[in-house]
Order: C-alpha cells, then sequence, then structure tokens
C-alpha cells in the first residue's frame, strides 16, 4: 500500500466532483434523444476520444498484469485491436447509412435484418459482455482505491459507484461522451509525461523485446481478441450510431487507431520498466506498484487520476450500453418512458455488477471469462456480413453451439484452477463448427425437407 498525502486525495476527489458537475450541466434542458444518444450529433474528434476512453479503462492495469505474465507478446493484443478496428471501418460505415433514426443498441441491427429471436439471443449476449467488463473495470478501479487509501474493498467501490451512478443518473449517454472527452484528454497527456519520466530504455534488456516470447497459441489467442473486440462491443456501436455522419465517423475512426496504437506503445515502456525494476509483484497490481515506487515525490496524484480516467470512462460506458440494452432490447416503450426505465435500471445493474466484483477481486481471470463471449458474437456479425441474406437459422446455430462450447471448456479449465488465452481459440472454433452446422441444416431445409415435403403434398 502506497498513502496519498492530504493534497493528492484534494486533487482526487476534485476530479471525481469534475465529473458529477459535468453530468448535472449535460442534464440541463436536455431531451429524450440527448439522454439515449447524444442527439447523434458527434464529430470528428469527438467521436475518436469516447472510442478510445471507452476502450481504455481496466486495460492499462490487465495489459501490464499480462505483459508480467507473457512478456511484450501481450502487445499482440493491441496490434489485433488496431487492426480489428480498421477492418470494422467499411461495416461500421454501412452500419451508420444504415441505422439513420432507428438503431439504439447492437440487437437492433439483428433485430430489423435478421428477426426477434436472434436480436434477443444477441442482446442476452451484449448484456453477459457489459455486465463482465463493468465487473472488470470496477475490480480494476476498486483495487487502486483500496492500494493507495488502504480503505475496505466495498467502501472503495461504493465511492466509485456514487461518483459514477451520479453523473451518468443525470445525463445519460450526453454525460458518458462529455466525460469521455475530458478523461481521454487527461489519459494521454499524464501517461505520455510519465512514460517519459519512467522510461529508461537502458534498463530493459533486448530479450524482453522478443514479440513471440509466448506460446503461439496464447499469441493468436491476444490478436483474436483485439482483432474481433469491435465486432461484438456495443458501446463502439453506440459511437457509430451517436456520430454525425459518415465523414466524421471514418475520420473519427481512423485517427483513433492512430491514437490508440501510440499510448499501447506508451503503455508498453511503462508495462517493461516496471516488471524489470519489480518481477515477482501480483501482476494485477503491477502498475499502480510501479507509479507509487518510481515515481517521484509530488507526481503519484497525477499518476492516480490518470488510473480513475482511464477506469471510470469505461465504467460509464459499460453501465449505459448494458442498462440501454435490457430496457430497449425488451420492451417497446415511448422515448420518455424509455429513459426513466433505463435509469432505474442502470443503478440495478451497477449494484449487482458492485456485489459481483467484491466476490470475484481477480482482474486477469475475469478478463478471460468475458472477453471470450466476444468472440462468439463478433463471428455472428462478420458473418452477417459477408453474406447479407445469411438465414435466421444458420445464426442461430452459431450463437448456441458458440455459447455451449465455450462454456463447456470454461467450466472444465475452473475446476482445474487455470483459464489461459487460449481460451479465445476455444470460443472461436466452436462458433465455426456452428456457423457450419447451421449452414448444413438450412441448406438441407430449403433444399431437400421442403421438396421432399411438397412431393408428399402432391401425392
Amino acid at each position: 500500500m502506497a498513502d496519498l498525502s492530504n493534497l493528492d486525495l484534494i486533487f482526487v476527489f476534485a476530479y471525481f466532483i469534475v465529473l458529477i458537475l459535468i453530468g448535472y450541466f449535460s442534464s440541463r434542458k436536455q431531451k429524450e434523444e440527448d439522454y439515449l444518444i447524444a442527439e447523434r450529433k458527434l464529430g470528428t474528434l469527438s467521436t475518436m476520444m469516447t472510442l478510445n476512453a471507452s476502450k481504455t479503462g481496466s486495460i492499462l492495469m490487465l495489459f501490464v498484469a499480462m505483459v508480467y505474465l507473457w512478456g511484450i507478446s501481450a502487445l499482440w493484443y493491441f496490434i489485433g485491436a488496431a487492426t480489428g478496428l480498421m477492418i470494422f471501418v467499411p461495416f461500421a460505415l454501412k452500419l451508420k447509412e444504415e441505422s439513420k433514426t432507428k438503431y439504439y443498441t447492437l440487437a437492433d441491427y439483428f433485430r430489423y435484418n435478421y428477426g426477434e429471436t436472434i436480436a434477443l439471443i444477441a442482446s442476452f449476449i451484449t448484456i453477459f459482455i457489459m455486465f463482465g467488463f463493468l465487473v472488470i473495470n470496477l475490480i480494476a478501479g476498486t483495487k487502486i482505491f483500496v492500494f493507495f487509501t488502504g480503505w475496505p474493498f466495498w467502501i472503495c467501490a461504493g465511492i466509485m459507484i456514487v461518483v459514477v451512478l451520479s453523473y451518468i443518473l443525470m445525463a445519460g449517454f450526453k454525460a458518458v461522451v462529455k466525460t469521455d472527452v475530458l478523461q481521454y484528454i487527461a489519459i494521454i497527456i499524464i501517461l505520455a509525461f510519465l512514460a517519459f519520466i519512467l522510461f529508461d530504455g537502458s534498463l530493459i534488456p533486448a530479450s524482453e523485446w522478443n514479440f513471440f516470447n509466448a506460446e503461439l497459441s496464447t499469441i493468436i489467442g491476444f490478436f483474436m481478441i483485439g482483432l474481433l473486440m469491435p465486432f461484438a462491443s456495443p458501446e463502439i456501436w453506440q459511437r457509430v450510431y451517436s456520430s454525425k455522419g459518415k465523414k466524421e465517423l471514418r475520420n473519427g475512426m481512423i485517427l483513433s487507431v492512430i491514437i490508440y496504437t501510440c499510448v499501447a506503445f506508451l503503455l508498453a515502456l511503462v508495462a517493461l520498466t516496471v516488471k524489470i525494476q519489480f518481477p515477482d509483484l501480483d501482476p494485477d497490481l503491477a502498475l499502480i506498484y510501479g507509479f507509487a515506487n518510481l515515481l517521484p515525490g509530488g507526481l503519484l496524484g497525477l499518476s492516480v487520476i490518470l488510473l480513475f480516467a482511464a477506469i471510470m470512462s469505461t465504467i460509464d460506458t459499460y453501465i449505459f450500453a448494458g442498462s440501454s440494452a435490457i430496457v430497449q432490447d425488451f420492451f417497446n416503450y415511448n422515448r420518455k418512458k424509455t429513459v426513466s426505465y433505463i435509469k432505474k435500471t442502470i443503478f440495478l445493474f451497477t449494484v449487482l455488477a458492485a456485489i459481483v466484483a467484491v466476490l470475484i477481486q481477480d482482474l486477469v481471470i475475469g478478463g478471460y471469462i468475458f472477453v471470450s463471449i466476444v468472440v462468439v458474437l463478433a463471428i455472428c456479425v462478420l458473418a452477417t456480413w459477408i453474406k447479407k441474406n445469411i438465414k435466421q437459422r444458420t445464426l442461430l446455430f452459431e450463437l448456441v453451439i458458440g455459447v455451449i462450447g465455450l462454456m463447456t471448456y470454461m467450466i472444465i479449465s475452473l475446476s482445474k484452477g487455470q483459464i489461459q488465452p487460449t481460451i479465445v481459440i476455444v470460443a472461436l472454433g466452436s462458433s465455426i463448427i456452428g456457423l457450419i452446422i447451421g449452414g448444413i441444416v438450412s441448406y438441407l431445409k430449403d433444399n431437400f425437407w421442403v421438396k421432399r415435403s411438397d412431393k408428399i403434398e402432391r401425392r
């Protein structure tokens, strides 16, 4: 544990107050469409910042933890993420063209194109994803608070929840976007400053720069997680819907890739520096321990604000995306009633996630469990992009078999007490098998069983 000075604590709580004030002023004279999707008026810079802020969060601590376990090979996640986002751009532009004013959630895409059944299954999966990522980020943020204050885990989790709920209940998605912009500016400036202070190339041996240090299956797992993530991330889809136009969306996403890559490089320098200095740390706490012990006096509070900016800009995103999906995907209310029910759901969704976070308290294992389900949904989305007229039945088989295969592997792994990044390969394999089986069943149904039934009827 590292004690924050009174001045550090003042800075941290002042930062919390600023977030609450942003929520208050954003809520004044606000319309329902502001609360739900920020009136679909995000420009290039705001699109870039809110995209990246929503993807940063616990990845700061999680990436450093992965560097401890697999070295610089963990950077394959960021390589995959940058590649995936670039591949996602043309799909996002197509999605933006389709969405107009009718899409609010990821499941809406399936509802308007492939029917209610697929939409509801996709919604269940996205809610699980958002809930899981919310839990992971709550664990990360709370561990930061516990480390620097020594307060009980549940108290630290409670303070974070109160702050986030304060502004998100007042202004919804509009507050999410505005706080994202502020927090991402803080993340870039502070991370660059801290990386410059911490990094000393002479301390990092050449062996640590081996990108293929981990096993090939682990590298593939890292890369595939990053590559497929955009296609199954409801928070990214919301940014697509909320952008002003296709031009702003395209430029914002390209700029997002460039900035995200730079942030990944800076974080890699920080992670390697901490690993070399303190090789035997708990991976979950490596980043904050490194900040506490390597930064000169007076900069500790700055590093804490960086971490909270990253975590909280992601927490609010997952809270809103998950709660919106629960209300908008399963109920057909008017906008005013939708906003009212989303606010109630936000409170319950967040409290439940906090309880789970207090029970789990393990960042890396939680990351594997919740990230792997992304692959199943991403394959479903990619299948619809590759073949627009794909049968609903085919998608149903992909989702069901993908989830069953993943859950089976997860149960077996947990019984052995260990989950590895290769869980992503299992999710990918079972999803593809489900897609193939679904395609075969659909083909037989349309070309064999139907014809046979026609012959029977004619007889």
